[in-house]
């Protein structure tokens, strides 16, 4: 993806016969029209003259520069191996001789492209990193374009197409803004690269129109336009359009363009993509016949060569031909990953370092590991089995290593959308032979995998603010990142308000190198080994320490997973885990969308049709367990894709009864992030702060945009702390408080977009300039402090539900920020129930309540209170639900504590009582 190129220079001088050597070595490296003869003999030449180094004939730069016009020539001609040997001698050669270090930079730079050419991404991405500080030192910023296209060849190859993206953005706006591309000239070829590499990013994003344009606005520069037809055909293959793939392979002018591997890999594509398996094999075939006749470098070759072996594995997977399927996959993993030389079917890589195509090794071992599950069926070998589920392992543990390489979560969302339907296939294909043997192990497998695909973004993001901590990462990287985010927040609000597109242009050029500056700040965390080990080896999902955290006989984890048409409910207590329900996906999706319709269109009024559907639901997600579940008070639900939208505590038992009545609730984005620590023991009532804008008619008359809230600040009654009520109540005194604040209460607007989840904001009193918090600027705060945020507001965990990750609300960005507990409202919140709510809470939470238990004791105080009756429909108390971190024993402590209190008053009371009566009436005693 790399593309070479030099600036035209002509150097004619009078010297010695070596001078001169080099002089003429010199102006064929710098021919404007260069060929493999001109390279040849600029290598002879040098060769030459870098045999007799170190000489007196030439200065000591001059020499410097022979090592490193040879290093990239030989990597020009896709000689890898040769440009490191010579690259190195040349970094020794200006460390030996105490020149300048920015001499150091072209070397680093090559090398680091030499080492990706290898397959040696970890190298290149330290040769790179060294080039990039040694930048900073020069005045001469020629290189700069280039060296941001290799950081996003890095991150493109990797899978982290979003921060690719931002890499060959910027490598071209630098190209542009230092030359004109002319007709001939070497910015043009480059920004025709960095241009090509930026489409193919957004391809990979699926963001199929964009990609489309970048390739157009390419093909206008005449450069080379059988280049951009391939690219546009497998744009077309990946936008599933084969017609329109085979016509931009038939623009192709060149025919040994035509015929190239990548090209015939496309038709090969197409062949697919159109179900016909025989003409792809038989295409596929021909290609390995004339692999030797590819003119092209050896890691691409083997690159291409994979693309083919997994394309034939495709092809006999679709013929059922699952033995020959697994071994073309396996032959795919061989020439993606380098350094795996094993040819026996049963082997994996071990996932430890970048190779070209990550994701393709992981389509791979995925469709490895499908192909031989089906084998295992078909010949009823258990060792298959075990070789397929050990492949899934591989596959989810490469996961686990990228995700924890990428630096935002954008690209990590992505990422969970991608390969969801490879742990969807391997928790059913788990479940399917659990239910064939019985065996505990595949039950307990399925049950981790399903939990390991959940909210992965939210967990990384939680367990590095946890490890950045302690980390050693000096104060001053620590504050620089701060700087960035709040100048990356500030920004994007600029763009939301200005209105001239020019400016925008201008903001969002702002905005991508915030984010490529962030990008290298975090790369250089990872040299701190601490912080990258401890990422690395964090304990993954662990059924034991599930376990230890559930009290018997009082807690139960209720975990759901939905894998293609089929939803599976996990039941686990202190005890053991097990599959109670096996519900089909889209009658429980419908059921519980007609939930949702009507309690929003009844709003509290009709409760026939409601009751109706949640005795349906009930029957389909706990009617075969509840006769075991009823003996548990306390639940951690544990929800996937819709269910997320769905207030169990409204659900009807058989006996008539809401399970609120009986039961606390407590929901979890995944099971991962129960076994974080959780910081419930800063609980501290005097640090609680609350804020509520709109309860008086000073901030009413700021703005009429947003109504009245009158029952909000008696929300916070019973809270201790600092409270911030109508014009008081700013979004500056938020982010001044809220750091070390352990319980957040806003009692406020809300505004969800489930369509743009970033948009989404929570709004505080219009007296400050900048009144909305927006959903974008929460990921960038620290609440690890903060033991609870109570919102009150309006539909702050509504929003849009991704596959992998769950739901992305105002919610989970208190919980990204570091909150382990969050209470947050589902639908439209009404503001005399949720004051309500609130005091009953905390007066329920001053009594020792664990938080869910506190939200529970409220919600049944409400329907029993006969004055608040005409709120006593699910449409006013369901909306609110708990989000957090708490199991059982967490608050004992504080239960026993308060018992010990309370048996101590009663005795105090008897014996002033007893002294009191013994004074009056000694003969009593």
């Amino acid at each position: 993806m790399c593309c070479y190129y030099f600036p035209s220079l002509l150097l004619l001088g009078q010297g010695s016969e070596l001078e001169v050597k080099y002089e003429t070595a010199l102006n064929y490296f710098y021919t404007e029209f260069p060929t493999d003869q001109s390279d040849s003999t600029a290598i002879q030449l040098l060769e030459e003259i870098k045999a007799q180094i170190p000489t007196d004939a030439l200065p000591l730069s001059q020499s410097a520069d022979v090592f490193d016009k040879l290093g990239t020539l030989y990597l020009i001609q896709g000689k890898p191996e040769n440009s490191i040997d010579v690259l190195r001698q040349g970094l020794t050669f200006i460390s030996r001789n105490n020149l300048n270090d920015t001499l150091k930079f072209s070397p680093a730079l090559y090398l680091g492209e030499s080492f990706f050419l290898l397959n040696q991404a970890d190298s290149s991405i330290l040769y790179l990193n060294q080039a990039e500080e040694i930048l900073k030192k020069k005045t001469n910023k020629q290189e700069t374009g280039r060296l941001y296209n290799s950081l996003g060849v890095i991150y493109y190859e990797s899978g982290n197409y979003t921060q690719a993206i931002n890499y060959f953005s910027k490598a071209r706006s630098i190209i542009t803004q230092k030359a004109k591309p002319g007709p001939a000239s070497a910015a043009r070829y480059a920004v025709f690269s960095f241009q090509t590499n930026e489409a193919a990013a957004w391809a990979n994003l699926k963001e199929f129109d964009k990609a489309e344009a970048l390739y157009l606005e390419a093909l206008s520069l005449n450069i080379d336009k059988d280049e951009i037809f391939s690219k546009l055909a497998s744009l077309s293959i990946k936008s599933q359009k084969p017609d329109s793939a085979l016509y931009y392979l038939n623009s192709i002018t060149d025919p040994t363009n035509k015929q190239s591997l990548p090209n015939q890999n496309l038709r090969a594509e197409i062949h697919l993509l159109n179900m016909e398996p025989d003409k792809a094999l038989k295409l596929i075939v021909s290609n390995f016949e004339e692999k030797d006749n590819y003119q092209t470098k050896p890691a691409a070759l083997n690159y291409h060569l994979g693309k083919s072996y997994q394309l034939l594995g495709k092809s006999w997977l679709l013929k059922e031909e699952y033995q020959k399927a697994a071994e073309g996959f396996h032959k795919a993993i061989l020439n993606f990953d380098g350094s795996f030389t094993e040819t026996d079917i049963r082997k994996n890589p071990y996932p430890g370092n970048i190779n070209w195509g990550m994701t393709d090794i992981f389509e791979s071992l995925s469709l490895k590991a499908k192909s031989l599950l089906a084998l295992a069926k078909e010949k009823e070998k258990d060792q298959l089995f075990q070789v397929a589920f050990d492949t899934y392992q591989v596959a989810f543990d490469l996961l686990f290593y990228l995700n924890n390489l990428y630096d935002n979560q954008e690209a990590r969302i992505f990422l969970g959308e991608s390969i969801r339907k490879a742990y969807e296939d391997a928790v059913s294909a788990s479940i399917d032979l659990y239910l064939a043997t019985n065996d505990e192990a595949h039950l307990i497998r399925g049950f981790l995998w399903a939990e390991e695909s959940k909210a992965t973004a939210l967990e990384l993001a939680r367990n590095e603010g946890k490890i950045k901590e302690n980390a050693d990462i000096p104060q001053e990287l620590l504050q620089k990142e701060k700087v960035l985010k709040f100048q990356l927040t500030r920004t994007n609000q600029k763009i939301r308000e200005v209105q001239d597109p020019d400016n925008v242009d201008d903001l969002e050029i702002q905005v991508r190198d915030s984010k490529l500056a962030l990008s290298r700040l975090y790369a250089s965390y990872n040299g701190f080994s601490s912080y990258f080990e401890k990422k690395i080896n964090t304990e993954r999902i662990n059924i034991n320490s599930l376990q230890a955290n559930l009290k018997a006989g009082r807690q139960v984890l209720l975990s759901y997973f939905v894998a293609n048409d089929t939803v599976f409910c996990f039941v686990l207590n202190k005890d053991r885990l097990y599959l109670s329900e096996i519900i089909e996906k889209d009658s429980l999706f419908n059921l519980i969308r007609s939930i949702n319709k009507e309690l929003v269109t009844s709003k509290g009024n009709s409760r026939r049709t409601l009751e109706d559907i949640s005795v349906r639901a009930f029957d389909q997600m706990l009617g075969q367990s509840y006769p075991d579940l009823e003996n548990y008070s306390n639940w951690v639900i544990l929800p996937d894709q819709e269910l997320v939208h769905l207030p169990f505590e409204m659900l009807v038992n058989p006996k008539g009864e809401h399970l609120v009545k009986n039961h606390s609730i407590t929901y979890q984005y995944s099971g991962k992030l129960l076994q974080l620590d959780s910081f419930e023991n800063r609980f501290n009532k005097n640090s609680a702060i609350g804020f509520a804008p709109f309860t008086a008619i000073d901030s009413l008359l700021e703005s009429s945009e947003f109504d009245l809230l009158p029952n909000a600040a008696s929300e916070m009654e019973l809270l201790e702390g600092r409270v911030f009520l109508g014009n008081a109540a700013t979004k500056q005194q938020f982010l001044e408080h809220s750091t070390n604040a352990s319980i957040i209460h806003l009692a406020t607007h809300a505004l969800s977009t489930p369509d743009s989840p970033d948009e989404g904001f929570i709004v505080f009193s219009t007296a400050g300039e900048n009144h909305l918090l927006f959903a974008e600027e929460l990921y960038q705060l620290n609440l690890q402090n903060a033991s609870l945020v109570f919102l009150s507001a309006c539909d702050t965990h509504k929003g849009e539900v991704m596959n992998g990750e769950g739901l992305i609300s105002l919610s989970r960005g208190f919980a990204y920020a570091g909150c382990d507990n969050i209470i947050s409202s589902i639908w439209k919140a009404n503001d005399k129930v949720t004051a309500y709510l609130s005091r009953v809470f905390y007066k329920k939470l001053n009594m020792g309540y664990s938080y869910p238990e506190a939200l529970q004791g409220a919600k049944k105080e409400l329907l029993n209170d006969p004055d608040m009756a005409q709120y006593h429909h699910p449409y006013y108390w369901a909306n609110m639900v708990f989000i957090g971190n708490t199991f059982e024993d967490t608050f004992i402590q504080a239960k026993f504590s308060v018992f010990w209190f309370m048996i101590l008053v009663v005795m105090a009371t008897s014996l002033i009582y007893y002294w009191k009566k013994k004074r009056v009436d000694p003969t009593l005693f």
